[in-house]
């Protein structure tokens, strides 16, 4: 398959250890086999990250802490720039990241997903996850309980209220096996590749 037009564009959102990048890497890997024989390019949200001295950080004074749980952590526009030239020289194009859906572009065109699919997982098994990662900087002593568990849940609800547009599907890796998840997503994309090519005949 040949770039002809721009790539087609899966989106993997959601909650903060729950899969995303496993499941990125895996996609990657598979849709760059021969088998698929598709070029295909990836964009982690937490490459774009601002430096830890950024002034654009929000400072949290009961943690000491810069917010890194938040879109301002993050520098948007270099990210939207990548994601448009990018989706130029691919077929299918992999994005991942905690706060993707969260992003509003000024034009849909800009910036828009052709499947979508959001990570989510229960409070404990989330947290016992986060605690066996190491971040840096570390998380300070309660951030996870006081803070980023609380952007979580109002991330998730906006990332809904914003994406009405596009059907944004809820995956949890504690109800249905990573195996299972991965998949169904495999099947979503090689459905939506077919028919994408053959509307381009």
């Amino acid at each position: 398959m040949s770039s002809s037009r721009t790539a087609f564009v899966v989106g993997l959102g959601g909650v903060t250890n729950g899969g995303k990048t496993t499941m990125c890497r895996y996609l990657e890997r598979l849709f760059s086999s021969n088998k698929y024989n598709l070029v295909v390019k990836t964009l982690h949200i937490d490459d774009y990250f601002r430096p830890n001295n950024d002034p654009h950080h929000i400072y949290l004074d009961k943690y000491h802490h810069n917010d890194w749980d938040c879109l301002n952590a993050i520098d948007i526009d270099r990210f939207i720039r990548d994601f448009q030239s990018i989706r130029l020289k691919c077929d299918l194009l992999l994005i991942e990241g905690f706060l993707i859906f969260n992003i509003v572009s000024p034009s849909k065109d800009d910036y828009q997903y052709d499947l979508a699919y959001f990570f989510d997982l229960p409070y404990e098994e989330c947290r016992k996850r986060r605690y066996e990662r190491n971040y840096d900087p570390p998380d300070p002593e309660g951030y996870f309980e006081g803070h980023v568990w609380n952007a979580y849940i109002k991330a998730k609800k906006e990332a809904f209220e914003q994406n009405k547009n596009i059907k944004l599907e809820l995956v949890d890796t504690t109800k249905e096996s990573f195996e299972k998840i991965q998949e169904k997503i495999i099947q979503d994309i090689e459905t939506n590749l077919k028919r994408r090519s053959k509307d381009m005949k």
